[in-house]
C-alpha cells in the first residue's frame, strides 16, 4: 500500500473533498477560490489541486511565493494567488510566472510595475484592505494610494479584498463593519473611475453565514477540508472531514499492577494491562498534550493513550480488546467514519483549532488517497 518502512501514514479521501466542494457550491453562485496554504491544509496540495481543477475550479490561494510555484511546476492553465506579501525582490519572478500578488503597499506595486515593464508583461493584482483585521493590507482611507497604483504602467488591477475577523463569532456586528468599510472605499473607487472587476471577503465561515460578503468570489479553507471553523458554525451543512490518521502496531506487551508506561512514570497500572505500541508520536502532529487524554480505534472498539505521548512513539491499552496483534491497523484520528475521534474533537481536547491539527501532521507522514 505504501512505499514507507514505518506503518503510519494519513489517509486521504478524495471523495470526501469532491462532497465538499458540492456543498459549499450550494451556499454561494460566487467563484470559489480554494485556499490551498499549507500543503492544503496538510492533505496534500498536488493531489488537492488536481481533484479541484479536474471539478471546474480554475484559481487557487497560497500564503507564500514558494508555495504557489510549487504549484506552477505541476500545473501551468490554473490561475494562482498569493495572499500573503511578497517582498518587493521578488516581483520578477511573480511577472514572469503569471502569478496574482496581494499588495498592501505603493512600493510593492511600484516594484511590480517596473518588473512587469520590464517583461513586456501584463501583471494582474489584488489589493489587500486592512478594513479591521489589523494584520496587513491597506487601510480602508487609502483612496489616493489606490488611485496611484491604479496608474502604474503594466499592472491590471483585478481585485481588491479584505479579511474577515469575526465571521465565525456568535456576534456578526464586526464583520458587518468590516464589509462596510469595504463596501465605502469600493464605490469610492467606482466614482473615481476605477473599475475593479474582482471583489473579495468572505472565508469559510462568511461564505456559509454572510451571503453579503460573496461578491465575485469567495475564499473557502477549512470547510473544503470537512471542518466547521467554529463549533457550532452550519453544523447543519453536511460536511465531511477528508483526513484520518492511521498506524499499525508495532510492539505488544503486558505489564502487571503498579508497572508504568513511558517517560515520567505518567501513566501507573492500576491492574494487569496490555500495552500496545504506535509508530508515532508529536514530530508527527500526534501531539503531546493527548498523553492520557485521547482514545484511538482498534477493531472497531476505543482504546486508550496511556502514559506520555513521545517524539515517535505512542503506547495504547488494548487490554478489553480481544485479538489485537501485531500489525493490526488503529485509527488515531478519524474521518466522518470516526466522528468521535476527528481533527475538530482532537482541537476540543487541545483547546486550539482543527486548522492546527491539521496543519500539524508534518511531513514525514506520507498521504495516502483513496477513492479519486
Amino acid at each position: 500500500m505504501m512505499h514507507n518502512y514505518r506503518p503510519v501514514w494519513a489517509e486521504v479521501d478524495l471523495r470526501a473533498l469532491k462532497h465538499n466542494l458540492n456543498v459549499i457550491k450550494k451556499y454561494t453562485t460566487s467563484e470559489i477560490m480554494p485556499i490551498v496554504k499549507a500543503n492544503a491544509y496538510g492533505h496534500g496540495v498536488v493531489e488537492v489541486v488536481k481533484i479541484l481543477k479536474n471539478e471546474g475550479i480554475k484559481r487557487f490561494g497560497v500564503a507564500f511565493l514558494e508555495e504557489a510555484l510549487e504549484l506552477r511546476k505541476h500545473f501551468s492553465d490554473i490561475t494562482l494567488m498569493v495572499i500573503g506579501p511578497t517582498l518587493a525582490q521578488y516581483s520578477e519572478i511573480l511577472v514572469r510566472e503569471d502569478i496574482i500578488p496581494e499588495i498592501c503597499q505603493l512600493k510593492q506595486a511600484e516594484a511590480l510595475s517596473a518588473a512587469a515593464v520590464k517583461l513586456n508583461k501584463t501583471a494582474r493584482i489584488h489589493i489587500k484592505i486592512d478594513t479591521g483585521m489589523g494584520r496587513i493590507g491597506l487601510r480602508e482611507e487609502a483612496l489616493e494610494e489606490i488611485k496611484k497604483i491604479s496608474k502604474l504602467p503594466g499592472l491590471f488591477l483585478e481585485g481588491i479584498y479584505t479579511h474577515l475577523a469575526t465571521a465565525d463569532s456568535s456576534d456578526l456586528t464586526f464583520a458587518y463593519q468590516q464589509l462596510a468599510k469595504f463596501d465605502y472605499l469600493y464605490d469610492r473607487l467606482k466614482k473615481a473611475g476605477i473599475a475593479i472587476p474582482l471583489r473579495h471577503a468572505a472565508n469559510s465561515p462568511a461564505t456559509l453565514r454572510l451571503p453579503e460578503s460573496h461578491y465575485e468570489l469567495c475564499r473557502p479553507g477549512i470547510v473544503l477540508y470537512g471542518h466547521l471553523p467554529a463549533p457550532g458554525v452550519s453544523e447543519e451543512a453536511g460536511f465531511k472531514p477528508v483526513m484520518s490518521l492511521k498506524a499499525r502496531i508495532t510492539h505488544i506487551k503486558t505489564i502487571n499492577e503498579g508497572q508504568s508506561v513511558g517517560y515520567g512514570r505518567y501513566f501507573i497500572a492500576d491492574r494487569p494491562t496490555r500495552v500496545a505500541t504506535l509508530p508515532l508520536g508529536y514530530a508527527d502532529g500526534l501531539r503531546r498534550g493527548l498523553s492520557n487524554s485521547w482514545e484511538v480505534i482498534i477493531k472497531e472498539k476505543k482504546a486508550p493513550i496511556i502514559g506520555k505521548v513521545c517524539m515517535d512513539q505512542t503506547m495504547i491499552d488494548v487490554t478489553g480488546i480481544e485479538n489485537v496483534r501485531l500489525g493490526d491497523e488503529v485509527t488515531v484520528m478519524g474521518n466522518y467514519e470516526y466522528p468521535e475521534i476527528s481533527a475538530g474533537q482532537m482541537a476540543r481536547v487541545l483547546d486550539t483549532i482543527s486548522y492546527e491539527i491539521l496543519c500539524g501532521i508534518g511531513p514525514r507522514v506520507p498521504r495516502v488517497y483513496i477513492n479519486p
